[in-house]
């Protein structure tokens, strides 16, 4: 329990349906300041949390995971920026903390875990992950990387629903979380600056950041930048003026790559972030094997993305996408996840180029 409106109506809901449950949040920061609008995990979602399991009538309890969160899911959010990636905060915490640490705890105590995730399972061996029922909320792209194995244990009470039924849901119960405003951007940067986020942490990680030059393709100097951290693939926001492109036809100009090794940031025309083929690494498939590879699928490359289609081979411990028709800015560090309709086949992380 999060205490967000999501995982407060799931779990009215189960308890409604007659199940014995058991409230559980986690502390994930040993800072008592109060949240901010729109912001989850903090000690004010602690006591929202606690508020609805006393109003539903059932236990409740906290268990402590900030060391196990810190070194799983924000140590390695910084260093992937320095390494000039975009990563997903939010797939590494269902990997290791929820559908790990916790499901392990649920298990121990023998019973399964509920979530407010927009998101369905369904099947008798092998379960299927489908996306949500409601489009705007669905976060199956997030959960690619769940096997049969958590699937058998894991229950998705409002996946088959809309944001407007879950309210309804929790208002019904009485719930003071019912109209509370939706949690964004990410948990543990309260003040949303990403960037001095990485600069703070990247001391404690030992690693140093630097300014470098800004080229283009061909290697020509047009300015400098104060660290790759502070960039990502597609981003114009922050770039000199300049535009590339013949005389009189100038174009505007994006970062097209993030080079770690020399510290260079690579920019170009928007033609440049077009890719129809990359790879992507760490393959986890949902059924525990690829899929055809003359299967024509949907593949998602960031979370608001609609999907382009494409057929993938698998190499390695990853797989290759060869999209159909060009796809713009796959970033290094961000999930391509394949979808087969509303079924989620597997995903992984996108390789630089």
């Amino acid at each position: 329990m999060s205490g967000g409106v999501d995982s407060s109506a799931a779990a009215a809901l189960l308890h409604e349906q007659g199940h014995e449950v058991i409230g559980v949040s986690l502390r994930l920061s040993r800072s008592d300041r109060p949240s901010a609008p729109g912001r989850c995990c903090s000690p004010d979602d602690l006591d929202d949390a606690r508020s609805v399991a006393e109003t539903l009538g059932i236990p409740f309890y906290v268990f402590e995971a900030t060391e196990l969160f810190d070194r799983t899911v924000v140590r390695p959010f910084v260093a992937s920026y320095l390494d000039g990636e975009t990563p997903i905060p939010c797939t590494a915490c269902n990997r290791e903390v929820k559908f790990g640490h916790l499901l392990a705890k649920a298990r121990s105590l023998g019973a399964r875990l509920a979530t407010g995730h927009y998101a369905r399972i369904e099947g008798e061996g092998p379960r299927r992950l489908l996306r949500g029922v409601d489009a705007a909320r669905d976060q199956s792209y997030f959960l690619y990387d769940l096997g049969q194995d958590e699937l058998n244990d894991l229950v998705f009470p409002v996946g088959g629903l809309t944001k407007a039924q879950t309210r309804d849901i929790a208002r019904r119960a009485g719930l003071r979380t019912a109209d509370k405003p939706e949690s964004q951007d990410i948990c543990f940067i309260p003040d949303g600056d990403t960037a001095g986020f990485v600069e703070r942490g990247a001391a404690k990680l030992g690693r140093s950041l630097a300014p470098g030059p800004i080229v283009t393709r061909d290697g020509e100097i047009i300015g400098e930048h104060d660290g790759l951290h502070a960039y990502t693939v597609g981003q114009r926001k922050g770039l000199p003026s300049a535009a590339l492109g013949p005389a009189g036809h100038k174009l505007p100009i994006y970062v097209s790559e993030l080079r770690p090794a020399s510290n260079e940031i690579v920019v170009g025309p928007a033609a440049e972030l077009e890719k129809t083929t990359f790879r992507v690494a760490k393959a986890a498939w949902i059924a525990g094997h690829p899929p055809a590879e003359d299967e024509t699928l949907t593949v998602r490359v960031r979370h608001r993305h609609t999907g382009s289609a494409c057929t993938v081979r698998a190499s390695g411990e990853g797989f290759v996408v060869h999209a159909l028709e060009p796809i713009r800015s796959p970033a290094p560090g961000q999930s391509a996840v394949l979808y087969r309709g509303d079924e989620v086949v597997g995903g992984g992380a996108i390789e630089r180029s």
